[in-house]
């Protein structure tokens, strides 16, 4: 997981603000009719509104912020773990990098971003990248979430590049990936390895379903009779409040991919 900072708390609940915002003056400006809305005073129940969730949304963000900073040091011992673990896992690589592309050194391919463990293939051919990822594989019990950084950036146009190598750890990847519960994700330069995740037991499902069902169908329920109109209030109330069950559905099923 990416590590979240003061200012990504304060990007996050702008963003969300101005989203709440916006979708209440539209439900506002629907509530009080298409025909003579009264649009400043949908615009102040938006802003009053959004600024209340932005608020809202914040003020949990620094105490999650806070709460993280207070274990900081344990966390960051485990996060030093975890690279050195990897950079064991990987350092027999280190013999195969072929001399001619600049050599492969762990110490400086394998290191942490923003929370994240990144291996850098730059450097190595395709047999030595496929290599990589087979002890990856090999290890996975060991590993959480890993990325693998398969080509170059501009910033990087010197360095040499085997363009051999994405091609070989994607193959790699499809045979051996899902076995492990490792679920690819792909970029035009980078593979993120994820957990695919547990999903949760039929009580923690329907614990969640039952703490969100009521709240989220109201509101799309609400939602939807506005949109629909006059002489379609029963039809947008009977899709609002399939689309809430729905949602409460796919969000109960949230999988934990800390493992």
């Amino acid at each position: 997981m990416a590590e979240v900072r003061i200012r990504d708390v304060f990007a996050i609940s702008l963003v969300a603000g101005l989203m709440v915002a916006t979708m209440i003056t539209f439900i506002a400006i629907f509530a009080s009719g298409l025909d003579n809305p009264d649009v400043i005073s949908s615009l102040r129940s938006g802003f009053v509104v959004g600024a209340a969730a932005a608020a809202l949304i914040a003020i949990f963000g620094f105490y999650r912020v806070n709460e993280m900073a207070s274990s900081a040091k344990d966390r960051d011992e485990e996060r030093l773990e975890e690279l050195h673990r990897l950079r064991a896992i990987l350092s027999p690589i280190e013999e195969r990098a072929p001399p001619e592309m600049g050599g492969w050194v762990v110490g400086e391919k394998v290191r942490r971003d923003r929370g994240v463990l990144i291996v850098d293939l730059k450097g190595l051919d395709a047999p030595s990248a496929a290599a990589v990822v087979e002890r990856l594989v090999e290890r996975r019990s060991d590993l959480k979430r890993v990325k693998i950084y398969t080509g170059k950036s501009e910033q990087e146009s010197s360095i040499v590049s085997d363009p051999g190598v994405r091609p070989a750890v994607l193959q790699r990847l499809r045979i051996d990936a899902e076995r492990v519960n490792w679920q690819v994700i792909q970029k035009s330069s980078s593979v993120t390895l994820r957990p695919m995740g547990v999903a949760p037991t039929p009580k923690i499902w329907a614990t969640r379903f039952a703490i969100f069902v009521i709240p989220m169908t109201t509101v799309m329920t609400l939602a939807f009779r506005d949109l629909a109109g006059t002489g379609l209030e029963s039809q947008g109330m009977m899709f609002g409040a399939a689309s809430g069950i729905l949602v409460t559905s796919l969000v109960s099923s949230y999988r934990d991919r800390s493992a």
